[in-house]
């Protein structure tokens, strides 16, 4: 069975997560059908968790004017709220959707 590309960039990190901490879970879910769908459950939890960390941001830390500075700015934003995703969304051992 292949990974879908509906998985998406988090749901794709979630699965070598799991391949690589938890073997054994990755098997079951394989055996059950429930792997993919398990897979795109955890990217749409983070990409909706994303959309959510860059409003709080944004208002606690509005973007510059200055075009340097915004580089910057958004570099920072995306640091942060990519860990903050991976941490707390993708880089957990999740089983059902």
């Amino acid at each position: 069975m292949g990974r879908h590309k509906t998985a998406g960039y988090y749901g794709l990190a979630w699965m070598d997560f799991m391949e690589e901490n938890h073997p054994d879970l990755v098997a079951e879910m394989k055996q059950n059908g429930s792997y993919e769908e398990v897979a795109w459950s955890v990217s749409c939890r983070a990409l909706e968790y994303c959309t959510l960390l860059k409003k709080q941001h944004a208002k606690q830390n509005p973007p510059p004017k200055d075009p340097d500075e915004y580089r910057s700015w958004k570099f920072t934003r995306g640091y942060y709220i990519d860990s903050a995703v991976m941490r707390e969304k993708v880089l957990v051992a999740v089983t059902t959707p």
